[in-house]
């Protein structure tokens, strides 16, 4: 089940596939419009980290995620995936490869780019926010990554699991389950022994930007919470 503070993050997603199906000759600019249309409209912010490049280009693959893993749409409309959605398509067969603990195949399939494995991370990451999947598949991607004596691999690895640290104690500031510094420090350590590598928590300010940036909340809330 989608948790309460994405519903209607989900909800938007899932309008949007309404009016992809209402019109299939629709390309992916197109989709693109509608997306950072109905996003605004809505006043939802797109999910990031420090990066605010591409932005909404990147949250084509919560659409995917959504038209794919909640919505079921990919064998009835596999084409129309592969005319929109090429580069999701590609992320989430290098998502499988990961699973299969085929690391350097991943990498291989995505021609050894390390925006496109961040990328295919943040596949990874979408599905389980959204509740489609458990969120220790992320944890376990990482890991698989890390192992790899690759250093563009292993950095990817490193800087995703600092991005969902902070991205997972904002989300935790916004539903009020983190309430002060004594808990937002309690669960940063619980979750990087959650993940299993080794890495560099995040900074104050990186955790503040995403819970202003993506949540919306508050300067002085967070400023009161995080201490910094």
């Amino acid at each position: 089940m989608v948790k309460d503070l994405y519903k209607e993050r989900v909800k938007v997603l899932t309008d949007i596939w309404g009016k992809i199906l209402e019109n299939t000759n629709v390309t992916r600019d197109q989709v693109l419009e509608v997306l950072e249309k109905s996003y605004e409209e809505k006043h939802i912010k797109p999910i990031r980290g420090f990066k605010a490049d591409g932005l909404y280009e990147k949250e084509l693959i919560s659409l995917y995620v959504v038209g794919k893993d909640g919505l079921g749409l990919m064998s009835d409309y596999e084409e129309l995936f592969i005319k929109i959605f090429t580069p999701e398509i590609k992320f989430d067969n290098a998502s499988q490869l990961i699973a299969e603990n085929r690391p350097l195949e991943a990498y291989e399939a995505l021609d050894k780019d390390k925006s496109s494995l961040a990328k295919t991370l943040r596949l990874i990451f979408t599905e389980g926010i959204f509740s489609f999947k458990p969120e220790d598949t992320l944890y376990n991607a990482l890991r698989v990554l890390n192992s790899v004596n690759v250093d563009e691999v292993q950095h990817t690895a490193v800087s995703f699991a600092r991005f969902y640290t902070a991205f997972k104690l904002a989300e935790g500031i916004a539903t009020k389950n983190i309430r002060d510094k004594l808990s937002l420090e309690a669960q940063k350590r619980a979750i990087a022994i959650n993940i299993g590598i080794k890495y560099p928590l995040p900074k104050p300010e990186y955790i503040a930007m995403i819970a202003e940036k993506v949540f919306s909340i508050n300067p002085k809330i967070v400023k009161k919470i995080i201490g910094s």
